[in-house]
């Protein structure tokens, strides 16, 4: 494409493309914030774990207490037996060893309960404990994240602030410019990830690394016209 125009033109339009770029790396940047804004699934993840582990804990001592309340049981059982074949009111021999056989029983059923009692306070130590640490994390973790939103936020009201004043520039600056020249770059632009325009080095399309026919590079030299790139085809700004 030829067309005729000022050499201030494609300076001009350098500068709306020095504004694009600006415009476009803080929207990126506000599009990132705003995407972490809100709770993280590690958070999300660590918050049911902590649930999960108090249900855990509940559940445990739940355990241990009826273990608990039923070696109370069988104590109270025995105690008063004990009391009984002590006492000296039972002189039946047949009688004395059968209650000796029911002390021994309800003992060894106590041995046995109170050895479930210890796996039981052990497994409800063992869950405390998780809790406690996952909790601990847990805390840790949401006074990051806290500060982490808040600093989010603040970059999400000062990159909105950037963007709605680079906007204003941009506006103002595109309507210096001819506007079939602006329409061909924001043509090109879109076609190559936002840079319409391309600067000479030599004989060398800063755009895309290729060298290009003395005849482009001198036109695009004089700034007559406008010279795109054969093989990009963005505009040349010498």
């Amino acid at each position: 494409m030829h067309a005729t125009l000022s050499m201030p033109s494609l300076s001009e339009l350098w500068s709306l493309q020095e504004l694009d770029s600006a415009l476009d790396s803080r929207r990126a940047s506000l599009d990132d914030a705003r995407a972490r804004i809100g709770e993280t699934e590690e958070i999300v993840e660590l918050r049911a774990r902590v649930e999960a582990l108090r249900a855990a804990v509940r559940s445990a001592q739940a355990a241990q207490k009826d273990v608990e309340l039923e070696a109370d049981d069988l104590k109270s059982k025995i105690a008063p037996a004990e009391e009984k074949l002590y006492g000296g009111t039972i002189r039946n021999p047949r009688e004395l060893s059968d209650l000796q056989a029911d002390i021994a029983q309800l003992k060894q059923h106590l041995s046995v309960v109170e050895d479930r009692g210890l796996e039981a306070l052990a497994t409800a130590e063992a869950a405390e404990n998780e809790l406690r640490k996952a909790t601990a994390e847990l805390e840790a973790m949401e006074a990051a994240w806290r500060q982490e939103q808040a600093e989010l936020a603040e970059r999400v009201d000062t990159l909105a602030a950037e963007i709605a004043i680079y906007d204003r520039q941009r506006k103002e600056q595109a309507a210096e410019i001819e506007q079939p020249l602006v329409k061909t770059y924001e043509h090109v632009r879109r076609a190559h990830q936002g840079r319409g325009m391309a600067r000479l080095d030599r004989n060398l399309c800063l755009g895309c690394r290729i060298s290009l026919p003395v005849s482009t590079v001198n036109r695009a030299r004089a700034g007559a016209v406008v010279v795109q790139c054969p093989n990009c085809e963005r505009i040349l700004y010498a």
